[in-house]
């Protein structure tokens, strides 16, 4: 399993995957790259309160989803800072990591039929 970022960075680069999952990744990439097709699914779990990731981050990554014509969701989780799924981080937020944790669950179901 890839950190949040690797996983973005596995559909940017095509390698052979059915999808990725991105949990509190960054979301940036570097702009002189053209945005290309992704042809892998994309999930984001992204925390509401990660000071990592700006509001053009966020933005850019949608536009670059979009133009990819990606199959693609984002899903940001209320009162959540970046290491809100590790239960020993004092940013630890156990219901948003367990729904989290379903939403991969169930999109790992979609994608490995």
């Amino acid at each position: 399993m890839f950190c949040g970022t690797g996983a973005l960075e596995s559909a940017r680069g095509h390698l052979p995957v059915a999808g990725v999952v991105s949990i509190h990744g960054s979301l940036a990439r570097d702009q002189s790259r053209k945005n290309e097709a992704l042809t892998a699914k994309i999930l984001v779990e992204n925390p509401a309160d990660d000071k990592s990731v700006t509001p053009d981050d966020y933005n850019n990554l949608i536009k670059e989803m979009n133009e990819g014509n990606a199959d693609w969701q984002i899903i940001t989780y209320a009162h959540s800072k970046h290491t809100f799924t590790d239960p020993k981080s004092p940013d630890y937020n156990e219901t948003m990591a367990k729904r989290a944790w379903n939403h991969t669950l169930m999109f790992l179901k979609e994608i490995l039929k």
